[in-house]
């Protein structure tokens, strides 16, 4: 039967997919850029490319979505704890995504630009490989990542667990 709760349940999950699912390949895509210097830059831009103008916008929306859900669900916000705990990780991992990841990868993205590009062939003497600073934003870059991921898949797991809740299972 369908209902604006279910109308607004499918969004919310398209949503989720588009703003977060391309965001597990990003580690595969920066492994193309660890193998080869060459490839940094188009790693780092694509996805920089795919974290402003695919994730962020979609990230924007979920929260409204969310809370449509809240309302046309009656879910008590107050008494359900998987929400909040899903809620506040969201809010960590969003803010966390935009001030932060974003920056260094702009940071990243201006680094590689300064940089001469990679010549192929036997490396030159006393060629000692990328600066320190760019290893270090990448590694920075990584962690991020993996933070953001993690806290990602908590709030998966606690959206389709509910812990607590008897909606439909009771």
């Amino acid at each position: 039967m369908w209902s604006w709760f279910t109308f607004f349940l499918l969004l919310h999950i398209l949503t989720a997919v588009a703003a977060f699912g391309p965001t597990y390949a990003f580690p595969v895509i920066a492994k193309f850029a660890k193998r080869d210097p060459k490839n940094a830059h188009l790693a780092t831009e694509i996805i920089h490319t795919i974290h402003t103008r695919v994730t962020i916008p979609s990230a924007v929306v979920m929260p409204f979505l969310g809370l449509a859900l809240i309302y046309l669900g009656h879910f008590d916000l107050w008494k359900s704890e998987w929400l909040i705990i899903g809620i506040v990780l969201y809010i960590v991992a969003f803010f966390y995504s935009v001030l932060v990841l974003r920056k260094d990868e702009i940071a990243m993205l201006r680094m590689l630009e300064r940089m001469p590009a990679p010549t192929g062939g036997a490396p030159v003497a006393g060629a000692g490989g990328p600066p320190p600073e760019l290893l270090a934003l990448g590694r920075r870059l990584d962690l991020g990542g993996m933070l953001v991921t993690v806290l990602l898949t908590a709030i998966i797991v606690l959206m389709v667990w509910r812990p607590g809740s008897c909606q439909g299972v009771c």
